[in-house]
C-alpha cells in the first residue's frame, strides 16, 4: 500500500510538472507570436524604437535579408540597413500566411517559419513580392522575447524540381 501511494504520487507530480511545461510552452508562444506581429509592425510602420525593443543587440547576431549583399552582422548592421531601406521604401502592406513557431522545451529559445506577401512602393513605385520566406530564432534576455536570427528569401523557380 505505502508502494502503491509513493507511485500515484510520483506520477502525479510528473503530470502536474508536464502540464505546467506544456503551459509555460503554450504561454511562450503567444509572447513570440506577439514579438513576430511587432516585426510586422516595424515593416508597416518604419519604427525604429520599436525594432530596438524586439531585436537583440547582440554585435555577432548575424541575420540575411534577400539581396545578395544583405548579410547583417549585429544591431548596428541591422539598424543601418532598415534605416537604409525605410528611406527607399513607402506604404508597406504585409500579409503573413503559413506561419509556424516552435518553442524549446527549456521556454528560452523559439524559431519560426512563415511565408509573407509584401506590397510597398519601392523608389515612388509600387511593387508586389510573394511568397518571401522568412525564418528566425527568439531567445529570451531578461525575460523579454527577442529576435537574434532572421533569414529572408524570395524562392525561384528551379527547373531541376519541375515535373
Amino acid at each position: 500500500m505505502k508502494n502503491s501511494l509513493i507511485w500515484i504520487l510520483g506520477a502525479t507530480f510528473l503530470i502536474i510538472i508536464n502540464c505546467t511545461t506544456r503551459a509555460d510552452i503554450e504561454a511562450a508562444k503567444i509572447q513570440v507570436k506577439t514579438v513576430l506581429d511587432e516585426y510586422i509592425q516595424v515593416l508597416e510602420t518604419e519604427d525604429m524604437e520599436l525594432l530596438s525593443s524586439i531585436m537583440a543587440h547582440d554585435p555577432d547576431m548575424i541575420s540575411f535579408g534577400t539581396d545578395v549583399n544583405e548579410r547583417i552582422i549585429g544591431w548596428e548592421g541591422m539598424k543601418d540597413l532598415m534605416q537604409k531601406q525605410f528611406a527607399i521604401t513607402d506604404n508597406s502592406k504585409l500579409t503573413v500566411k503559413n506561419e509556424v513557431i516552435k518553442v524549446h522545451d527549456s521556454g528560452k529559445v523559439a524559431w519560426f517559419s512563415e511565408v509573407i506577401d509584401w506590397d510597398m512602393d519601392y523608389h515612388l513605385k509600387p511593387i508586389r513580392i510573394e511568397g518571401i520566406r522568412l525564418t528566425g530564432v527568439l531567445e529570451k534576455q531578461n525575460n523579454n522575447w527577442l529576435i537574434v536570427q532572421l533569414h529572408f528569401s524570395i524562392p525561384v523557380e528551379n527547373p531541376a524540381f519541375q515535373g
